[in-house]
């Protein structure tokens, strides 16, 4: 079973950007391979995007940290918040269908309350300074604890209505 078997990808795309409306997240459905469902980032800075599009950024930021959210994701079977190694919030929910983990949707890119992007692994991969680099996420609004685990909460809720759709419809 894939994702796009409980909703259309147009479904996928819809809760996307209804979480980055509501969350200023860039938001993602990820197939248990890890794989964007949809392609359709939206941002909510300018940074996370220079990121994914460097090969040695996304290897050495995104896609590892993307790997251990979905493994504590499946495992635990919980939402899981925390920081990228950019030092970004990221939420990853678990999205399970009788038992089998189909992946998960969630976000990323906001500074947590109180907290810094870590600039020395994009000065690296990157190749920026300190200063472009804050220029790229200048602006961005914190996200506190309760506001990461509100979302989480709201991503859960979203989940179980789509799961609801696809049993009600099988009947």
């Amino acid at each position: 079973m894939e994702l796009t078997d409980i909703a259309t990808l147009e479904e996928w795309m819809q809760l996307e950007k209804d979480l980055f409306d509501r969350f200023q997240m860039n938001c993602t459905v990820y197939s248990s391979s890890g794989v964007g469902v949809t392609g359709k980032p939206h941002w909510c800075n300018h940074l996370c995007p220079k990121i994914k599009g460097n090969q040695d950024a996304l290897s050495a930021i995104c896609a590892p940290g993307n790997q251990n959210f979905m493994a504590q994701a499946e495992h635990t079977k919980k939402p899981v918040i925390g920081e990228c190694d950019a030092g970004l919030v990221k939420i990853a929910v678990p999205v399970f269908v009788n038992g089998e983990f189909l992946g998960t949707a969630g976000g990323c890119g906001r500074l947590p309350e109180g907290g810094e992007v870590e600039t020395f692994i994009i000065e690296k991969t990157l190749g920026l300074k300190k200063s472009e680099i804050k220029d790229l996420y200048d602006g961005l609004d914190p996200m506190t604890k309760e506001q990461a685990e509100n979302m989480a909460g709201y991503i859960e809720t979203r989940i179980s209505q789509l799961l609801a759709k696809t049993t009600d419809a099988s009947r």
